[in-house]
């Protein structure tokens, strides 16, 4: 049944300023993507909520739709920096703040406080044909490719005015023709670490752009559920499409046939795209470990809290180890005291993402498991190195990028 409605059918002037400016907003977006139908939402996800993203402007801008906004459907929020409620210790009482009114104006406008990037964890999963508008790029990814739901990647403006409104253009990803395969690619890599599988989506996204591929998974090993949301996080960050398929595995695969392989990935791509995304030297210091991009599934960093690396190899301080999770993780700090487990400094961030919040001002180098977070930390001028999970555990404790990887 087609739900869409003309732009025309939408009010010019709304109930209240704020939602007057989420319609105009709508109906800007459509002249520019060329559309003249809008479709009702089930669900926004809204981007834009660390202070350090937003800036004076930004915050002014949310506390006057805070003023007389409420969201109309069931929204949720991405990470913010840090939660106010619990900074990490470089970060003063001024930036503390800063963020806490950021989250005071989403929550005065009815967003649940979320805080995370996989929003499908924390909350019911959208249903498969669902239309959204979501604007965090690897939950945009994980929606259309892994469930089958519908959105494009809203800018964080544009998923609050769909918020405020429950409408957003009908346009891109909406539609049943821009969802069709378009490059067949078969993996004969091992795909058997979330790493792995973040590398595939870096290639995909630098080599092929941004057509909407069919792969075929046909290397040893089968990808872990952290594997398929590195892969989602990854194929969009380097210029991909926010939809893919996988022949017998994705939900919408079945609905296409199967493409001729016009490329195949081998696990020698996947190790040059290893190297081109690290820039660490052989025995460099490393001062800081990222995991946790996107936010996993409850668990899976308790392997960062049973360390065996023996104190003696640790050469001085310990970089800070900081793992980010979804706003309900909860806190846990680890100082050292003197036994292998707390050998270095273990700070979980729940709420939180590293690549969006200050840093310690004296970390210059940061090794992560994330494709994502290497792109985006790389950008704020970090010297960055991409590695398994167990090797990051590793690095928390030795300080010291491998001679061999």
């Amino acid at each position: 049944m087609d739900r869409t409605l003309p732009l025309f059918a939408l009010p010019v002037i709304g109930d209240t300023p704020a939602h007057t400016r989420a319609l105009h907003l709508i109906t800007a977006l459509c002249r520019v993507r060329r559309t003249d139908r809008v479709v009702p939402v089930a669900s926004a996800h809204i981007s834009g909520v660390s202070y350090w993203n937003l800036g004076p402007a930004g915050l002014e801008y949310l506390d006057e739709l805070a003023a007389t906004g409420r969201v109309r459907v069931p929204s949720t929020l991405n990470p913010c920096a840090f939660m106010p409620s619990a900074p990490p210790p470089w970060v003063t009482e001024d930036d503390a703040r800063l963020q806490a009114r950021v989250l005071a104006a989403y929550e005065a406008m009815g967003v649940t406080m979320s805080c995370t990037c996989a929003p499908y964890l924390t909350q019911p999963a959208p249903l498969f044909g669902t239309h959204l508008a979501w604007a965090e790029s690897s939950a945009v990814t994980v929606a259309n490719s892994l469930l089958g739901a519908r959105t494009e990647r809203e800018g964080g403006p544009g998923a609050l005015a769909a918020a405020l409104c429950g409408f957003t253009p009908y346009t891109g990803l909406h539609l049943d023709a821009n969802r069709r395969p378009r490059v067949g690619v078969r993996v004969t890599a091992r795909l058997d670490e979330p790493v792995r599988m973040g590398l595939l989506g870096a290639w995909y996204g630098r080599v092929l752009g941004n057509a909407v591929p069919q792969f075929l998974f046909d290397g040893p090993c089968e990808p872990t559920r952290t594997g398929w949301q590195a892969l989602c996080a990854a194929i969009i960050t380097y210029g991909g499409p926010a939809l893919f398929h996988v022949v017998e595995r994705t939900p919408e695969a079945a609905a296409f046939p199967t493409l001729p392989a016009q490329v195949t990935v081998s696990d020698a791509d996947l190790d040059d795209e290893a190297a081109r995304l690290t820039d660490l030297q052989p025995g460099e210091g490393v001062d800081l470990v990222f995991s946790g991009c996107p936010h996993p599934v409850a668990g899976t960093q308790a392997c960062f809290f049973h360390r065996d690396v023996p104190v003696a190899e640790v050469a001085g301080n310990a970089p800070w180890t900081l793992l980010a999770a979804p706003a309900d993780a909860g806190t846990s700090v680890h100082a050292d005291a003197g036994t292998s487990v707390q050998a270095g400094r273990i700070l979980t961030l729940p709420g939180g993402c590293p690549a969006v919040s200050p840093l310690p001002p004296e970390v210059k180098t940061i090794v992560t498991d994330s494709a994502k977070a290497a792109f985006y930390l790389r950008s704020r001028g970090y010297r960055v190195g991409l590695a398994p999970t167990q090797r990051c555990v590793e690095l928390g404790s030795t300080g010291r990028w491998p001679h061999a990887t």
